[in-house]
């Protein structure tokens, strides 16, 4: 049946609106990419902020019969979060309800709730969600219950399946049910009194039948997430029961999951963890049985080949190029109560352990330092070898179960496998309490071929995993299209029948997710497999995870980082194969999505598994689009800069007396017709800053000791905005300051001609951002004395600049230098209540921890709105791409309270978008610290 897909989007427009529906070929290609190896363009793609959204995407599903696949974070690794026909992913501020219940054994999440924000929720009471994927920090609950997502501690007793306690939902012909309502379910058995009665019928059946039921439980003993979960047939009669649990790594193909209440599960206070290193792989699989049971929270099982990928890599322990080769490492952890609970256990899994001999005594730490470095080992796995693989290869994670008592053997059978068709570079590494291993290639897909040997090593692993050990060939990463083709095989006909039956029951006309989990086609898992052409080094070693998306600032505006990689990929794609009239085409649209509108934050090189930087990368791209007459604008503004800010600060002193005079509608006015006639002038809003200025120190004290003081660009050209409490400058402020806490103050001769370079480097004119930083360092170094004076820099963003040309002496930022060695000066009163951010500048100089003492030195209680980790000012962009910042700011309103009046951050760029969108004043720490110390 062929579907009319212009007139699917029309009718999703009219219903939702143009902002909500996109089919723009570019966006339609960056959002069908997930973390799995597949590749799905979707015909339109929803974004649904609200239930309704949701409801009235169904209605124009079934009107068209168009297929629906529900994506949450795209973290997913088995191709369940991508498909043909309508798209909808989860909005950008819906679907984010966090209800902790008042004994805190209950919290009732939305589906966009990132997992790990969950848990900050629920830290202080002690508690926190049993499901503990490693993406958690990624992963939105939605898709967690959908998959069934494990990880290293849950295992098979606080999974989604085991702690779920009711679940929201809506099925494909639109009928919501909250199953932990009677209200609702009432309402359900009136009108889906027909499904209740299949289903009910259904579990009746598998529990009649002795030998499917056994099947069913002993197939639950191991982790298991290949197709539907049949253990809700056995486990439940009621069919509400079964509702929940069924729904439970359903990966959207039976209903729309709007909201989860979760059982919490405790947190413990006390850990210790232990590196058991064994002589080989039997011995490491042999300790696994007997440390089973409470004394053991986590036992992650790693192989030689893993050993020797991380060995002699950053922040890994200097002994493992010592061990003898085969070793194999059992990294264990126990987690307790209380300190006595905790020793207990310690000793408990060293006594049971003491018959089979180690490489080295097994000795637990309680230092977070000491065992961090431990699960830095197991975690660093999957980005060094991620980042290691040659250019133009796939990274594939697979996971598989068996019972414990064949870890041994079924690690030397996939060893075998690596090598017989040639993934020599395979490793493994598991969850080993679990019975579970992932395992690790990095195959190239440039030809049938190469898609030949991975269908044939896939089918390799499922005759061994299946027939040889009755094991799961999806473990905790859900079935998706990747082994779709062996859910039969694994199951049985009888099982399978069942699962087609629970597809029926509840979507009836086959809309929701088609292909996923139940799929006909044997060939699936090797179609539809997404290349991965080179583009730069900058980004080569993308994995297409989705970590960065979290903190990107322009996530709600068009792309994120991956999205943005995904793109370029494609463009790479289409010039490798000779079309180069449809890479130029695509270029040309992706312009504004992937280069004209990222932030360049970088932050998503903090968040990226295998350091990507695709905020370098873009301002790369920016370089080529510089024509001659920008170029020789920006050579003009490097050269004469010093008269160039004067005129900057000038300029905004009088466009603040013109708005005075003259109102928001003249002024607005006259800057639109300026933007006519040069790109140059800016977006004006009202609350535009006065200018700045210079610094003005007293003059110097005998025995005083003295710093160098050199007042960044920002500060200098942008003085208070409206919204300001009062009409000093930073230098003005820092100046008085640091005279304050005993110090003479010197400046940089020729100040406003010193620059880091960051205006032109956001432009990709690399010669004179690297020209004009290179001066500022040397101007430093000789006023400094080669560094033995101080040197202090006030803006976060210019510091950390200036710090890339690798000075050979000591450059401070002021934050730095106000903490350790003015704070202590100062008598200090506190405030009530203010506002702190910690945008990306702060991330990238790690400083966020100093600027947490400044604030809790000064104030009784700090306001950090979250999700907020961008402004997205972007430096001077804000001035000329404001979507940017409105975007990243949008909610930053509702996120402060309204006794908050204040706020407070590092970068003058950034606190004049904070104010502007807040409509709260934010400026510099150093106001702060100022203000308390009078």
């Amino acid at each position: 049946m062929s579907i009319n897909y212009q007139a699917v989007t029309e009718s999703l427009r009219q219903l939702l609106g143009e902002r909500a529906v996109s089919n723009d070929p570019v966006r339609r290609f960056a959002w069908s990419t997930d973390a799995s190896y597949f590749r799905i363009v979707p015909e339109v793609v929803v974004h649904a902020e609200s239930l309704d959204d949701v409801k009235k995407t169904l209605e124009v599903a079934r009107q068209y019969q168009a297929p629906v696949t529900f994506r949450a974070a795209g973290t997913s690794l088995s191709g369940q979060a991508i498909g043909e026909g309508i798209l909808l992913m989860l909005g950008f501020d819906g679907f984010r309800t966090i209800d902790i219940s008042t004994d805190s054994n209950k919290v009732t999440l939305g589906a966009a709730v990132i997992g790990a924000d969950a848990n900050a929720a629920l830290k202080p009471l002690n508690k926190k969600i049993g499901p503990d994927p490693a993406t958690l920090a990624s992963a939105m609950v939605g898709g967690i219950v959908s998959n069934n997502a494990s990880g290293m501690c849950c295992g098979t007793a606080q999974n989604s399946y085991q702690t779920i306690a009711s679940v929201k939902l809506v099925l494909a012909d639109g009928t919501e049910l909250d199953t932990g309502s009677e209200a609702s379910k009432e309402a359900f058995r009136q009108s889906h009194g027909e499904l209740l009665e299949s289903l009910k019928n259904l579990g009746e059946m598998a529990r009649a039948n002795d030998a499917l039921a056994a099947r069913i439980r002993k197939k639950y003993a191991i982790k298991n997430t290949t197709g539907y979960s049949l253990n809700s047939l056995v486990d439940f009669a009621d069919p509400f029961d079964i509702i929940n649990h069924v729904l439970v790594g359903a990966e959207g193909t039976l209903a729309f999951v709007n909201e989860v209440t979760y059982h919490t599960v405790d947190e413990a206070k006390f850990k210790a963890s232990a590196l058991a290193v064994f002589f080989n792989m039997e011995d490491a699989s042999r300790a696994i049985p007997p440390i089973q049971g409470e004394s053991v929270a986590a036992g992650e099982l790693l192989d030689w080949a893993s050993i020797k990928a991380v060995t002699g890599k950053p922040g890994m322990p200097d002994w493992l190029s010592q061990l003898p080769e085969g070793a194999a490492i059992l990294l264990i952890e126990s987690r307790a109560n209380d300190q006595a609970t905790l020793e207990k256990y310690t000793q408990d899994v060293i006594q049971k352990l003491s018959h089979i001999e180690t490489e080295r005594p097994i000795t637990f730490s309680t230092d977070p330092a000491v065992y961090g470095k431990y699960w830095a080992m197991r975690s660093g796995l999957f980005p060094i070898i991620g980042g290691a693989r040659p250019k133009g290869t796939s990274v594939i994670i697979e996971d598989i179960a068996v019972e414990v008592e064949h870890l041994a053997s079924c690690a030397h059978d996939l060893t075998a496998l690596f090598h017989k068709f040639g993934y020599h570079e395979g490793v493994i590494y598991g969850h080993a309490l679990a019975g579970n291993f992932h395992f690790i290639i990095t195959p190239t897909f440039h030809s049938e071929e190469d898609i030949t040997r991975f269908h044939d090593f896939m089918d390799a692993v499922a005759d061994m995993v299946i027939n040889k050990y009755d094991g799961s060939m999806k473990a905790e990463h859900g079935t998706g299209r990747a082994v779709a083709p062996f859910v039969e095989l694994e199951w049985g006909h009888e099982a399978y029948t069942l699962m087609k039956s629970i597809k029926q029951i509840f979507d009836p006309q086959g809309l929701l997710n088609p292909g996923v989990i139940l799929n006909d086609d044997k060939q699936v898992h090797v179609k539809n497999i997404k290349p991965c052409p080179v583009v730069d080094d900058f980004v080569d070693r993308c994995i297409e995870c989705g970590f960065c998306e979290k903190t990107c600032p322009t996530s709600a505006l068009n792309l994120t980082p991956r999205q943005r990689i995904a793109t370029l990929r494609e463009i790479a794609r289409l010039e490798e194969t000779g079309d180069k009239a449809a890479a130029e085409k695509m270029r040309v649209a992706a312009k504004y999505d992937v280069v004209d509108t990222c932030a360049a934050c970088q932050l998503c090189t903090i968040a990226c598994p295998v350091d990507n930087s695709m905020g370098q990368l873009v301002r790369k791209l920016r370089t080529p689009y510089i024509t001659s007459t920008q170029q020789k604008v920006l050579d003009f503004q490097a050269k004469n800069w010093g008269a160039v800010n004067t005129v900057l600060s000038s300029g905004f002193n009088i466009l603040n007396i013109i708005h005075k005079v003259t109102g928001d509608s003249i002024t607005g006015g006259m800057m639109k017709a300026g933007r006519a006639l040069s790109a140059e002038v800016p977006y004006w809003n009202p609350d535009f800053p006065k200018g700045g200025n210079l610094p003005q120190p007293s003059t110097p004290k005998p025995g005083q000791p003295t710093v160098v003081y050199f007042a960044a660009c920002g500060g200098r050209t942008f003085g208070p905005t409206p919204v300001d409490p009062d009409d000093r400058t930073l230098p003005d402020v820092v100046v008085t300051l640091l005279e304050r806490a005993g110090y003479n103050i010197i400046t940089p001769p020729k100040t406003r001609s010193l620059c880091c370079g960051q205006m032109w480097e956001s432009k990709g004119d690399f010669k004179n951002a690297n020209g004009k930083r290179d001066e500022l360092i040397e101007v430093l170094r000789k006023i400094s004395n080669n560094g033995e004076i101080p040197i202090v820099i006030d803006a976060l963003s210019c510091t950390y600049r200036t710090l890339t040309g690798n000075p050979d002496f000591k450059i401070l930022d002021l934050v730095d230098f106000l903490h350790d060695e003015v704070m202590p000066k100062l008598k200090l009163t506190k405030k009530p209540k203010v506002a702190l951010h910690l945008g990306c500048s702060a991330r990238k100089m790690h400083i966020e921890p100093k600027m947490e003492a400044i604030t809790a030195a000064c104030a009784d209680s700090i306001v950090k709105p979250a999700g907020i980790d961008c402004c997205g000012y972007a430096g001077e962009k804000g001035l000329y791409k404001p979507e940017i910042n409105a975007t990243a700011l949008r909610n930053i309103k509702k996120l402060l309270p309204a006794e908050v009046n204040e706020g407070y951050y590092a970068n003058r760029m950034c606190e004049v978008g904070l104010s502007h969108h807040s409509g709260v004043s934010y400026r510099h720490l150093a106001y702060l610290l100022e203000e308390c110390s009078r």
